[in-house]
């Protein structure tokens, strides 16, 4: 699963990029910057203290730093196809008014940035959704079915109300079809909104309201960063920081702030493997059933799977943080292939291969 993060030139997409990936950056793919940023996790914190295990690892998420948008959002076909490979958007806005970055034209507010890349996804969609309902010649016989010529004259009713494919009521069978045309706008998107100091302190910048109210519209959550606060932030332990974001009336940075609601985004839930080894968060959708969820361990796992013990995390720590004290009083579950892995279980498979 991979977010690809956009914006105009000097926006701060590249500064969130390495405040989110830190020195994991070091990846290129088709001269585009990719790297995994660590979502933060409390449970996994006091996991960790509980068990003090050799090595504790946190669930991941992969992002990518695509090259500027031009000032107005513009979108090229080239840029269209590449930002079509990502599993969700991370679009990067400017609200800061630091005169050390200066703009490269007219300042643009962040709401008319954000505005005009998403009108710029609804084109880029409506274009192929036009083309692919063109009338064929005789040489070019139609080859689509009924459901899919629905779904794309349902898509082009959508998008010409200006309104993006990830707001349409889709059915369960309608989704596979949408993912095989690969739609820019049928992508999961985050608002990012990079803010000064002054503008971080009084929770109020120019453009804020339409923002605000066309991310609630279209579904998107917003998230609202100062990226040179978190540059001073990275350098700090872990008490300057609270203090240090106690000043700004927050309990988290930005930066975690942004990773734990990508995960979100992407619809992604982590259950835990603990020992004195290891207490790790392993990354799965939703609605994922235990032997698959095996899987992601190791495919020997999945492939000799007898039971799994389960205990959600809430309940474990309602027991006094013990394993045995679950298991004595009936509390560590067994459950089989088909259960449906929460968010928070805390599971040992049972496997024989």
């Amino acid at each position: 699963m991979k977010i690809g993060i956009v914006g105009p030139a000097l926006s701060g997409k590249t500064t969130l990029f390495q405040l989110l990936t830190g020195a994991s950056a070091t990846g290129h793919k088709g001269g585009i910057p990719q790297g995994a940023a660590r979502v933060p996790d409390d449970r996994v914190d006091a996991l960790s203290e509980i068990f003090n295990p050799k090595k504790t690892t946190y669930a991941t998420v992969e992002f990518a730093d695509f090259p500027s948008l031009g000032s107005s959002g513009e979108l090229t076909s080239e840029a269209a196809n590449r930002l079509k490979a990502c599993d969700a958007l991370a679009v990067v806005v400017r609200a800061h008014r630091d005169p050390s970055v200066p703009w490269p034209e007219a300042p643009v507010s962040p709401d008319k940035a954000f505005s005009s890349f998403l009108e710029e996804m609804i084109l880029t969609d409506l274009a192929q959704v036009e083309t692919l309902l063109a009338p064929k010649t005789k040489d070019k016989k139609q080859k689509r079915t009924p459901e899919e010529q629905r779904v794309l004259e349902a898509c082009q009713e959508l998008l010409e109300q200006t309104r993006p494919l990830s707001a349409g009521n889709w059915s369960a069978d309608d989704l596979p079809i949408l993912r095989n045309y690969a739609f820019l706008s049928s992508r999961p998107v985050l608002v990012a909104v990079n803010l000064d100091e002054e503008q971080l302190q009084e929770k109020d910048y120019e453009g804020r309201k339409n923002i605000v109210a066309e991310c609630e519209e279209t579904g998107y959550p917003l998230v609202e960063f100062s990226g040179t606060l978190e540059a001073e932030i990275s350098q700090m332990d872990k008490q300057e920081q609270e203090e240090f974001l106690a000043e700004y009336g927050l309990t988290e940075s930005g930066i975690a702030r942004l990773a734990a609601a990508t995960y979100q985004l992407l619809d992604l839930i982590s259950f835990f493997t603990v020992g004195e080894d290891e207490v790790r968060a392993w990354t799965i959708k939703k609605e994922i059933p235990a032997k698959k969820a095996a899987g992601k361990i190791h495919s020997d796992i999945e492939r000799g799977f007898i039971r799994a013990e389960v205990i959600n995390y809430t309940e474990f720590r309602e027991l006094g943080d013990s394993l045995k004290n679950a298991r004595d009083q009936g509390k560590l579950r067994l459950e089989g292939k088909e259960y449906l892995v929460q968010d928070g279980d805390i599971i040992n498979f049972r496997f024989n291969v």
